[in-house]
């Protein structure tokens, strides 16, 4: 199926991807639509960024949200195939990560052309299980309005109770997805992968994001100064590290030095 075929499939960007030049394709965390990506400027040099909108989320909210990862990057790969006949790249953060994961796996499965890279911020190796405390706890016992409320007012983005509610709605069944997702020990990455650990990040601390990835894929890290929810503000210390990700050939796509050297905002670590 090709966006000619499936009136809905320009829903799931914003903006629409242009008709040719380079793209990366930015997926939204549990909860959230492709506005969570408005900070973030509408080109990196000359590569255009382009958020992704689920159904269920923000302008999409009459549509039914897709119950499991698969069927998620099933509808968003049939949207997407149009567009995959230049360079591309994925990004995401945090609960992001697996939904990319399998859109991977689904255009490796359809033969079409993979991603140059995905960068994975905040997310540590998938065959390792989940991260952050919300896919730990008891849906019906935790406050889920307050926990929007707090994760937009750290956003910058204060929201009144009633647009929280709504949200809440949608944070609940994403979490509900995502904690039957599997990555099967052994499946590789067929993409190179660049993973982003933030050093003040009290969700998903640097030292549960890097163990476990050169496991999976052909991997290089980057420990960049800020906090969880700066990924979605691209300040310019990541943005100047998207500069160099989205221009990276050779042996900066692959590999992962033995003695895990990092970077903290350019500046080399180890």
């Amino acid at each position: 199926m090709t966006s000619g075929d499936n009136p809905s499939a320009i829903r799931w960007f914003v903006p629409p991807p242009a008709p040719d030049g380079r793209i990366v394709f930015c997926f939204p965390y549990a909860g959230v639509g492709a506005s969570s990506y408005r900070q973030w400027p509408r080109r990196i040099d000359d590569v255009q960024v382009c958020g992704l909108q689920p159904p269920g989320r923000e302008n999409r909210t009459r549509e039914q949200p897709h119950r499991s990862h698969a069927r998620w990057a099933a509808d968003l790969v049939d949207a997407l195939t149009p567009h995959l006949d230049r360079d591309y790249y994925f990004a995401g953060h945090c609960g992001a990560i697996p939904y990319a994961l399998d859109t991977i796996a689904e255009i490796e499965r359809r033969g079409l052309r993979l991603p140059v890279r995905l960068i994975a911020s905040s997310w540590g190796a998938p065959q390792r299980g989940l991260y952050g405390p919300l896919n730990f706890v008891d849906l019906d016992g935790v406050d889920l309005v307050a926990e929007t409320m707090a994760l937009f007012g750290r956003a910058g983005a204060p929201m009144r109770r009633d647009f929280a509610e709504l949200a809440a709605a949608v944070l609940r069944t994403d979490l509900e997805v995502q904690r039957g997702y599997r990555f099967a020990p052994g499946r590789r990455v067929p993409c190179p992968v660049t993973v982003v650990a933030w050093s003040r990040d009290d969700v998903v601390p640097p030292e549960r994001v890097t163990p476990g990835w050169d496991e999976c894929a052909d991997v290089t890290f980057e420990l960049l100064d800020g906090e969880h929810l700066d990924f979605l503000h691209c300040p310019d210390v990541l943005r100047d590290a998207m500069r160099r990700w989205l221009s990276a050939t050779g042996e900066e796509r692959t590999g992962v030095p033995s003695d895990l050297t990092m970077r903290v905002g350019g500046d080399r670590f180890v």
